[in-house]
Parts: structure tokens; sequence; C-alpha cells
């Protein structure tokens, strides 16, 4: 594949993954609305009593969301990852980026994912790489953006809905995670791009040494749908009702007793969805495509309002809920609907 066929991916991915959020997304299975907080008419406690801080991979986030990976490797992308960090800079919050395997391919497209660090010198930035890269390629994909922890992304179903000179087809990835998790100068998440998790991925990744899982749960970003779109009149593979949701990912880690530490995405697009998360056991929650398209139908300026409105907010929701932080929100009490209840009845059989 040519430099200008990656790049020109790049540039698919970003703008069908911005058409998508256009439209009203197919909904696999239970949803952030599936769940509600039981009220709290007593909550005994101010909203300056509040901390919406949160602990995980050695840094105490002001906030428990942070901009998801997004896009890197072309001209186009460099720009929006400009914007998105310096959005990430006016408003305090960690920054993912983008798969950064075209630029471990192609030097010359460093600076697209350079320029987040250049212009959030001070943040928590997280590396992107598929888990398939080597130890090399991960100390470089860190080393490129000085990142504070890094993302090996799993995209089996992204993988195989692509051409076959495009995607892979072989996924031994478990040992070479544990092996990166070991060797690895900072903190590894694993990261499912869209289909979510369930009990048995939770279940091999516990002894990997990774220091956190992100469920990449469903509703959000729908990576097949995109490389379907690609593929045009080619052959595809139709994955609409495959995976679990983000709610669903959430409820799977739990039953499997997990015990690392969880971050939830997908389809978070409301201060809400990120109060559910870390109600079902998430320590820290991402938005990527919602933000996305914010940021490109709206402009800058708008992005940096949403985020500011779920900042004023958050506080207002821990103090209804009466929770003075994030490890007292994650006790509160929820219901269940009848969609959830069927979940748990199925799974709890595993």
């Amino acid at each position: 594949m040519t430099e200008s066929q990656q790049s020109h991916r790049k540039d698919e991915h970003l703008s069908l993954g911005v058409h998508s959020w256009r439209q009203q997304p197919q909904i696999i299975g239970a949803t952030f609305d599936d769940v509600r907080w039981v009220p709290n008419a007593l909550p005994e406690l101010t909203v300056q009593d509040v901390n919406t801080s949160t602990v995980m991979l050695n840094h105490r986030f002001s906030w428990p969301f942070y901009i998801e990976a997004m896009t890197g490797g072309s001209q186009k992308t460099t720009q929006i990852n400009q914007q998105l960090a310096e959005v990430a800079l006016e408003t305090d919050l960690a920054m993912a980026v983008g798969s950064q395997s075209i630029a471990i391919k192609e030097p010359d497209k460093r600076e697209s994912f350079k320029i987040v660090r250049k212009t959030h010198q001070d943040g928590f930035l997280i590396a992107n790489l598929g888990a398939n890269h080597n130890i090399i390629n991960v100390r470089n994909a860190i080393d490129m953006i000085d990142a504070n922890a890094i993302e090996l992304h799993l995209n089996v179903a992204q993988e195989l809905t692509m051409s076959e000179h495009e995607g892979d087809r072989s996924f031994y990835w478990l040992d070479n995670i544990a092996t990166i998790a070991a060797k690895s100068p900072v903190p590894v998440i694993v990261k499912e791009v869209g289909f979510g998790m369930s009990q048995a991925t939770f279940n091999l990744l516990q002894d990997t040494g990774v220091a956190a899982i992100n469920v990449g749960g469903a509703n959000g970003t729908n990576f097949a749908k995109i490389e379907n779109r690609r593929n045009q009149d080619k052959l595809k593979l139709n994955l609409d009702n495959y995976g679990f949701s983000t709610v669903e990912s959430l409820l799977d880690a739990k039953m499997s007793q997990n015990t690392l530490p969880l971050i939830a995405t997908g389809g978070i697009q409301k201060i809400q969805d990120v109060i559910t998360s870390l109600m079902l056991g998430a320590t820290l929650t991402s938005s990527a495509g919602y933000f996305l398209h914010t940021l490109v139908s709206k402009g800058q300026d708008a992005l940096v309002h949403t985020i500011n409105e779920w900042q004023q907010n958050l506080p207002l929701i821990y103090a209804l809920l009466g929770a003075k932080n994030t490890s007292e929100l994650q006790s509160r009490e929820f219901i269940t609907s009848t969609t959830i209840d069927n979940f748990i009845q199925q799974r709890q059989k595993k």
C-alpha cells in the first residue's frame, strides 16, 4: 500500500465516522437509558464538598472522562488532532490519539501525532497501536508523543470487514499483550474499538499485567460499517448486530469478577452516560465519535462549550446522588430495565 493510499484511508475513516454520527445509529443491546438512578432526597452534603477527580494509571485525573482516540496520519487529520489537543488543553482533559501504525510505517506522518504533544505540553496523553505490534514499535509510538500511557487496540471485527489486502487475518495477540505490558515504559491499556468485551476476554486479560481495560462497547462509532462503506461494491461482511454495548460490557466485567480498572467507551454522548458508566464499575470514561462530530459539524468553540457544560453539571449530579467523590458514586444504587435483567440472567450462567 502506498503512502497516499494509507493517508486516504485515514481521511475516509474520519469522513465516514462523522457521517455515521449524523445518522441515527443502530442500537445494540442495553443502553445507558436502561439504567435508572435511585433518587436521594437527603444527600447531606454541599456541591462544594464534591471532588470529581479520579485516580488511574498512576495519575490523578481532574475529571472522570477524556477525549478518546480518533485519528492521525494525514494532513487533514493533523489539523483535527491539533484542534482536539487545543480543546483538551483548554478544558484540562486527557487525550488519546488514533492508531499510530501509519506513522511507524511512514515516518513523515509522525507530525500528525506529534502536534498533540506540541499543543498540550503538560497534558496526559495516551499513545495507540494495535495489539499485534512489537515492543520496538510500542516504544516508538510512546516516544512520538511523549505518552503517559498506551492503548493496545483489539479490532478483530474491523480487520475482518476490511478487504483482504488491507485487513489482518491472524489474531494471536494474548502473549504479545503480556510481553508489551512487561516491557512498556508506561502503563498499558487494552481497548476494544466498538464491539465490547465479554467475561471470557476479561478473564484472559487478568494475568497479562496490563494496567487497565477499555471495554470499547457498541453503540458508538461502528468500524465494521465504516469498512463496509469503504468496500462499496466489494464482498461485505455484515456485523450490524454483533457485539456487546458499553453497559453490557461493564455488567459482564462485574460478573467475571474482573479486578482490573475499567474505562468505559462507546456511545457516550452526555454527562448522564458518564455517571451511569461510573456507577456500573468504570473508573474513567471517554468519548470519541460524539466529540468528533461536535468538532467537525459545529466547531471548536462548540466542543469546548459541550465539555464545559459536562464539567459544570458533573458535581451537581454527584451532589444529587449524595456522592462526595467517584468512589462513593460507584456505590450508589440503580435499577435496571427488563432488557438488562434478561442479559444478566443469561450471562450469569456462564
